[in-house]
């Protein structure tokens, strides 16, 4: 134990020779100088000692008139000075351990077997869209999601395994061999007239209040016609067909599911809002500068001191950079570390006003992409003390109706040509 200690420390073989010798051993002995291995080699003594100690037995040399020779120096700080002038090798070693070790905590093969009706590129695209790709962190591949993900994205699939192996990761797929069965339309019925009876109705009701523009019933019986107002929840088309006699009278009431089309016109109202204050960056000029390493999407910065500045932004100076074809992203370089003062001021009133018309247009692209069309707007921007709001009246037309299950048979309606 006492020799390990010693060889992080340094220490010497030595042979002390002359008449003194012995008296050197028992001076360094009474100053706790640590020696050990003291040999007799016919008129002198071979013995170690460590560094400090070697340093430090100068006076007693010359008080004991003996003569101290080095034979052998031994322990780490001999064997780092040999280490300094070939620097190169081990610090390739060490590059080369990081990259090892880092490599076993990420995704380097993807292998696909048992599919036979879906292909391989659908496969890997779904991966993919799942962000499972080779060079990926092992630890961000959840297996049971992705079985779960692909039982359901695929239907012919019966059985699915995905496992990870070492630095793999295996999918075995058992496809269904049997054709899918369609779905039974046994509970549709026919009726003579030819549309089909459902054992409820569906009814087509407003979700909006407004004006009856045009209506078109493909199933059904028409409640209204253009140019009616009607309220949230009011029955456009009643799910149910009335049957006559040639007397005129209601032979057979039917239920269907009601099926058309509706537009109304209406208002909506809107209201958006954005901060009145924004936060301005500045540069002060003041920079620093650091090395820096980057693998993946982390960065390390190596420096001796914390940086200086409360606020600031780093721009890196990539000069190394490795490892892309084999999936993943290693780059050495200076990063410059450069001082901003945040400065809060109120907006101009064209920021505020382009930042709130961008939010209007965006939501009523939103209405566009729902057949809903605008007729005309009306709004206006109100400043407030920490914010700026736009509201307004939009006039709009489109398809504003949901389909509810019948509840009660209306009484017989009076027919509306369409």
């Amino acid at each position: 134990m006492l020799k390990l200690f010693y060889f992080f420390r340094g220490y010497l073989w030595i042979r002390v020779s002359g008449d003194g010798a012995s008296r050197f051993i028992n001076l360094c002995g009474i100053r706790h100088m640590m020696l050990w291995d003291i040999r007799k080699d016919g008129e002198s003594y071979t013995m170690c000692i460590s560094l400090k100690s070697f340093f430090e037995m100068r006076d007693i040399v010359r008080k004991t008139s003996t003569r101290v020779v080095i034979l052998k120096r031994n322990g780490l700080p001999f064997l780092m000075s040999g280490v300094k002038k070939r620097w190169f090798f081990p610090a390739f070693l060490v590059v080369v351990t990081v990259l090892f070790l880092l490599s076993q905590l990420l995704l380097w093969n993807i292998h696909i077997q048992g599919n036979q009706t879906i292909n391989q590129e659908d496969i890997q695209a779904f991966l993919e869209e799942h962000e499972i790709k080779k060079g990926i962190l092992l630890k961000k591949v959840d297996t049971e999601l992705l079985e779960k993900e692909m039982r359901r994205t695929f239907p012919s699939i019966t059985w699915v395994s995905v496992y990870l192996e070492g630095n793999s990761l295996t999918v075995n797929i058992k496809e269904n061999d049997k054709p899918i069965p369609k779905e039974s339309a046994d509970d549709e019925k026919t009726h003579k007239e030819g549309f089909l009876e459902e054992e409820r109705g569906m009814d087509i009701c407003a979700n909006k209040a407004g004006r009856v523009v045009s209506i078109v019933t493909r199933t059904g019986t028409p409640m209204v016609q253009a140019g009616d107002e009607v309220q949230v929840g009011d029955v456009l088309i009643w799910g149910s067909v009335e049957i006559f006699d040639n007397e005129g009278n209601v032979r057979e009431r039917v239920n269907v599911h009601a099926d058309g089309e509706v537009i109304l016109s209406g208002d909506i109202t809107t209201a958006f809002e954005v901060p009145l204050v924004k936060t301005v960056e500045t540069e002060t000029g003041n920079c620093k500068k650091y090395t820096f390493c980057r693998f993946g999407e982390r960065y390390r910065i190596w420096h001796l001191f914390s940086i200086p500045y409360e606020e600031y932004r780093a721009h890196p100076h990539a000069y190394i950079r490795a490892g892309e074809s084999l999936g993943f992203l290693f780059e050495m370089g200076e990063m410059e570390i450069r001082e901003i003062r945040k400065v809060r001021k109120e907006k101009e009133k064209e920021e505020y006003t382009e930042e709130l018309t961008g939010k209007l247009k965006e939501y009523m692209a939103t209405l566009q992409e729902k057949a809903i069309q605008i007729e005309g707007k009306n709004v206006k921007i109100i400043k407030n003390a920490d914010t700026v709001t736009l509201r307004g009246v939009l006039k709009v037309q489109g398809p504003f109706y949901e389909r509810k299950e019948s509840e009660i048979l209306p009484e017989s309606p009076d027919t509306v040509d369409e």
